[in-house]
């Protein structure tokens, strides 16, 4: 489930960070459109410190058209293992990034949805973000008006996300996140209610000809807000490390 983007893979899947205004790849498509792509293969697909995949890998492809007034619409989707009827998520979102005297600002709007997933309720879930930038440094925060993932009576759900990525030279980078999910009306694997969790993600990525290689540390505070698939059924948002190879076109 994450907002996601390649580049912003390496915090949390979750922050956008389309901006026409620094769009580096991708194709001209003239009038101020640009049309980009990017791909991603990763150990584990976690989103906000949870496995998405059962602790198994993801292939993940999205697509974005931005415009040099700022305003973008995209798609990314990957497979998924957590919903009965459902393999794939689909996400799709819009918004408007710019600078304004030096400040990066980033709003919109993401639906995350998973076509034919089964249950009392529907797993599909809608956002919206805002979020502001400073050099290395970022924060975003994360608003859900619909129910939360398939949680009964979840609505007004928040995320608060933090993150910085230093550039080391020669194609290596830093990436540290920290986040905070607040839920509603949420209960732990035990039958425990659950108000929220924090979750991080920390490690190190190299740009080789284009080709980013990243390896990371992820996890959450709150570990077992559900877990794995039977028969193991491991917390989900237990501690793990990532590696993940991406590329942008």
């Amino acid at each position: 489930m994450n907002t996601k983007r390649l580049l912003s893979c390496f915090v949390a899947a979750p922050v956008l960070a389309i901006s026409a205004n620094v769009a580096a790849e991708g194709t001209d498509l003239g009038h101020g459109f640009n049309l980009s792509g990017n791909i991603t293969v990763i150990n584990d697909y976690r989103f906000r410190g949870y496995t998405q995949t059962n602790f198994k890998p993801a292939a993940q492809v999205g697509i974005d058209l931005t415009h040099e007034s700022g305003f973008y619409i995209g798609n990314w989707n990957s497979n998924v293992n957590w919903t009965s009827g459902n393999s794939i998520e689909m996400d799709f979102y819009a918004g408007w990034s710019g600078d304004v005297q030096g400040i990066g600002l980033d709003v919109g709007v993401i639906t995350y949805v998973y076509p034919g997933a089964q249950g009392p309720t529907t797993p599909n879930t809608t956002e919206i973000y805002a979020g502001v930038s400073k050099g290395p440094y970022g924060f975003k925060v994360y608003y859900t008006p619909t129910n939360y993932f398939g949680g009964e009576d979840s609505k007004n759900a928040w995320y608060f996300d933090g993150s910085a990525a230093f550039d080391l030279g020669d194609g290596w980078g830093i990436g540290l996140h920290a986040g905070y999910q607040i839920l509603q009306n949420a209960v732990n694997a035990d039958g425990n209610k659950i108000s929220g969790y924090f979750d991080y993600k920390a490690g190190v990525s190299k740009d080789i000809s284009g080709w980013v290689f990243d390896l990371s540390v992820v996890g959450a505070s709150t570990d077992n807000w559900f877990t794995s698939a039977e028969p193991n059924a491991h917390p989900a948002g237990r501690i793990g490390a990532l590696f993940s190879i991406a590329k942008s076109f």
